[in-house]
């Protein structure tokens, strides 16, 4: 089956390189929308092969997307932005994964660097198929389209992928605030006419929260949260957003209710990681240390490999007294630090070896 990369760019020349070299070993054909680049973005794109096309930009990711799908020819279409990559292991798996045949689409698990939740699932790859196609002017998903074609033909299926396949890094330094401009603007546009859209409400309601615009960030989960009709995954995040509401307001039950409506909603586990940790820390304002530990232990099992969470629970232990089983959580966060992000294992190791905890 062959599989094109599908994207939309515009003055991306720092980082559309490096995208297109993950997929370069992936794909069949590769299709790129240019919006409106002042930069080096369209001879970065010709060099790697890639077909270009022009678009002018109209405040609507979903519009530019679409316009993109139109030129493809292969049978499967992968969606990335310049600035995610595609892991190796998914480069060697997606000639597997295109080979189902009733797979339509494919939901993939994306890892978002500098933010937390570390993850999140993403509808990328999937059929080319005129009656697959993107809605809404921000944060665009082919969800609906894929549902609605479902209902016609039935045997059609909705694979998903619980690997890291996409590395996201859009979020790091400057750039977060200058997206969030954005983000407000369009999807505050959008809702005006399209009240009903309860995932947008959730995904603005973020936007607040991150900005610490608390009044505004709660009028959207009230709007999310009063609609009867919303899939799980827009009901998890509402009750997410609405426990960091009250976490920022130190109103700690409230917080600590909150989350645990949204890990009883039905969604895949590894998106419960933040919530998990922002649980935790609730629960430790409220002195529930017991809960607090099983929280972690919780968290450990669901991804053994996040050393904030070994971190966190060798801290509270070690203010419990249980300085042997501190020693051991904290030895692990500094060996998983090492792999992932050594300067933090040598800040650990420093502060534990200036408490007397540990040898030089």
């Amino acid at each position: 089956m062959s599989i094109a990369l599908c994207m939309i760019v515009r003055d991306e020349a720092a980082r559309l390189g490096g995208c297109l070299a993950s997929v370069a070993e992936a794909v069949d054909e590769i299709v790129i929308v240019d919006t409106g680049s002042q930069d080096e973005t369209v001879a970065i794109a010709q060099a790697w092969g890639a077909q270009v096309y022009h678009y002018p930009w109209q405040e609507d990711f979903a519009a530019a997307r679409n316009a993109a799908l139109k030129y493809v020819h292969s049978d499967w279409v992968l969606v990335l932005d310049a600035d995610e990559t595609l892991t190796p292991a998914m480069v060697q798996a997606l000639p597997t994964i295109c080979q189902q045949p009733q797979w339509l689409a494919v939901t993939l698990l994306r890892q978002e660097l500098g933010v937390v939740p570390p993850y999140s699932y993403v509808s990328r790859l999937f059929r080319c198929h005129p009656q697959i196609y993107f809605q809404r002017p921000y944060h665009e998903t082919i969800d609906d389209s894929v549902l609605a074609l479902q209902q016609r033909e039935p045997h059609w299926q909705v694979g998903q992928v619980n690997a890291v396949a996409i590395v996201h890094s859009g979020y790091l330094g400057a750039q977060r605030q200058q997206k969030h401009e954005r983000a407000k603007r369009i999807m505050a546009n959008y809702l005006r006419q399209h009240p009903e859209d309860t995932y947008l409400w959730s995904k603005l309601a973020g936007v607040y929260l991150a900005e610490g615009d608390f009044a505004s960030a709660q009028t959207c989960i009230a709007q999310g949260l009063n609609a009867s009709d919303r899939p799980a995954s827009v009901t998890y995040e509402l009750y997410y957003h609405q426990g960091n509401l009250y976490s920022a307001q130190q109103q700690w039950a409230e917080a600590i209710a909150a989350y645990e409506a949204a890990l009883n909603t039905p969604t895949p586990p590894l998106s419960h990681v933040a919530t998990y940790l922002r649980l935790a820390d609730a629960q430790k304002h409220l002195k529930r240390w017991g809960d607090a530990l099983t929280t972690y232990d919780r968290l450990q099992a669901l991804d053994p490999t996040l050393a904030l969470a070994y971190q966190n629970q060798g801290a509270l232990l070690l203010r419990l007294g249980h300085v042997h089983a501190a020693l051991e959580k904290l030895q692990t966060a500094i060996d998983l630090w090492q792999q992932q992000h050594p300067p933090e294992a040598d800040r650990l190791r420093q502060e534990l070896q200036a408490m007397g905890l540990l040898n030089g």
